[in-house]
């Protein structure tokens, strides 16, 4: 082989390495003096992907997976028969007389199995609303947000670590479920920090600032750079998150296949889960990078500032009336997607029988698709001029077909309906090809809505509309189930992504990104600039 031949070749690897890895040098010349903060870096970019790579494996696998497999096991084990509650249920559904029901205690109720999940994801729910909406607004003054998210992170790989102890001693099985909440707390929390993190990486990327430098920030330039930083960033973090969830499943699927796949195991897979997140932590420590934000204002207490930040931007919610209108529909669309999910797994355990491999195998079906349909939507925003906005709608009206074909299953004479073991394979595939698209095209449509200043504060209202939607779901659901079926709610689950889908129709992006700006304008004029301005182009930004 000649050196011709050789040298084009490595041209390409370096400049590949040069775009992966290294930053214009001129970029701290020409861009840097605009700005009192640090451009993004590529080394900082690295550290936003790779925590998502970890971290995502919360949701993707342990939340969605492994912990319901884990908790409803653990509750069977402790459940005793509705008839005598001092008799001790079988390990066998066929051994249950006929007419009784295995019962398990949920605070002075006694509830099944199946619903003592999901009223655990209830509390868990207002748990975790409540402390998120008191740490968020925090971590828009002074430089704390940082330290906030990776002690809400680090606690909750150290709570992962604590699971199996249910499974370990049956006297103590209820110790599961105050993981499982506490664990839920930790999660939200830290992922309202991490989405933050989009619209702050966007406003400090060298693109967007060229973009604003040279051509202004009302010019479309600058906006459809920041739409394209937003989506690459929403995306990737998405994309990755999948990803790191598919490598997360392999490794807990070898341990199932060569163990008993006992609840126990399943216990020190969720352990293995808090590692791995803890790893990635580590990295993002290192390469994230702390931003400067004005100090609280003076005599604030740090225990009330967060409800009070949030309730008074709540009250002027009619200054940003496309953003509130835009957090009803994901209050009901996130409310869909959690609860589909959740309502699969528990069909294919209590009707279909199928054993945790069958639903690794789904999970592993999901992740390989979410990112497949990550890398397809963002394809056709960017080659066909699809907005953001208009792959949600076009999502939440696919992913509502999913409960549709399932209302088949009420036919009896149907031989499809998540009847057979092999649906469960299809839909775990469209539930990932259509699920990924929509979480990261919501964000990059909600980001645009932001004021300057308020990233945290709002996505914590972003966070909630989705999280303390979860609650609505699980309880309605659950009375469902115990007036009729689990099949028969997939008749309220279809509405949850149909109902949005129209109210989609009516949002007007333009609108939305301009009453940010408004907003941003009248804080300015009344006193309340939430960033101190010295007329550089970070502080001048009037809009996330």
């Amino acid at each position: 082989m000649t050196t011709d031949t050789i040298e084009p070749s490595q041209s390409r690897f370096q400049r590949l390495r040069r775009r992966l890895f290294y930053d214009d040098p001129s970029d701290e010349t020409t861009l840097q003096p605009h700005l009192q903060e640090p451009l993004v870096k590529k080394a900082e970019l690295w550290g936003f992907f790779l925590f998502g790579f970890g971290y995502y494996a919360w949701p993707n696998v342990c939340a969605s997976l492994l912990l319901p497999i884990f908790i409803q096991g653990i509750a069977r084990g402790a459940s005793r028969l509705e008839s005598d509650p001092s008799i001790v249920c079988p390990d066998v559904d066929d051994d249950i007389p006929h007419g009784d029901r295995c019962l398990v205690p949920f605070g002075w109720f006694r509830v099944t199995p199946t619903s003592y999940v999901l009223l655990l994801n209830v509390l868990a729910v207002w748990c975790t609303i409540f402390v998120t909406l008191g740490v968020s607004a925090l971590a828009d003054h002074g430089r704390i947000s940082r330290r906030i998210m990776l002690a809400f992170s680090t606690s909750l790989c150290v709570v992962a670590c604590l699971f199996f102890v249910g499974a370990l001693k049956q006297e103590v099985w209820w110790f599961s479920g105050v993981t499982f909440v506490i664990a839920g707390i930790l999660y939200g929390v830290t992922l309202n920090f991490y989405d933050a993190q989009i619209p702050i990486l966007t406003r400090y990327h060298p693109d967007v600032v060229r973009a604003r430098v040279v051509h202004g920030e009302s010019s479309s330039e600058y906006i459809d750079a920041k739409v394209n930083i937003q989506t690459f960033l929403s995306g990737g973090a998405s994309g990755v998150g999948y990803a790191g969830g598919l490598v997360l499943t392999v490794i807990a699927a070898i341990i199932l296949l060569f163990t008993d796949a006992s609840l126990l195991i399943v216990g020190y897979c969720v352990v293995m889960a808090g590692i791995y997140i803890f790893i990635f932590t580590v990295l993002y420590a290192k390469f994230s990078v702390q931003r400067t934000f004005p100090p609280l204002p003076p005599g604030s207490n740090v225990f009330t500032f967060g409800y009070k930040r949030i309730g008074k931007t709540i009250r002027k919610a009619r200054k940003l009336k496309t953003l509130f209108y835009f957090l009803c529909t994901w209050f009901i669309l996130g409310d869909g997607l959690y609860a589909t999910s959740n309502m699969a797994i528990l069909i294919a355990q209590d009707q279909l029988h199928l054993d945790n491999s069958s639903l690794i195998i789904a999970a592993l079906v999901q992740f390989i698709f979410a990112g497949a349909g990550i890398v397809f939507w963002i394809w056709m925003q960017n080659s066909r001029g699809l907005s953001p906005l208009r792959t949600v709608i076009i999502n939440s009206c696919l992913f509502g077909l999913i409960p549709v074909y399932c209302l088949l299953g009420l036919i009896e004479s149907s031989p499809v309906g998540l009847k057979q073991e092999w649906e469960l394979y299809l839909l775990a595939a469209l539930f990932g090809f259509f699920m990924g698209a929509i979480y990261s095209s919501n964000r990059v449509v909600y980001a645009q809505f932001i004021p300057f200043g308020h990233e945290n504060e709002l996505f914590a209202l972003y966070e909630m509309s989705s999280v303390s939607s979860s609650w609505i779901a699980p309880l309605i659901c659950t009375a469902i189930i115990e007036r009729a079926s689990v099949r028969h709610t997939w008749w309220f689950l279809a509405s949850q992504f149909f109902i949005p889908a129209l109210m989609l129709v009516f949002v007007n992006v333009e609108k939305g990104r301009a009453e940010g700006v408004a907003f941003y304008q009248a804080e300015k004029m009344e006193g309340e600039d939430p960033m101190v301005s010295k007329g550089t182009v970070d502080i001048e930004d009037n809009s996330s």
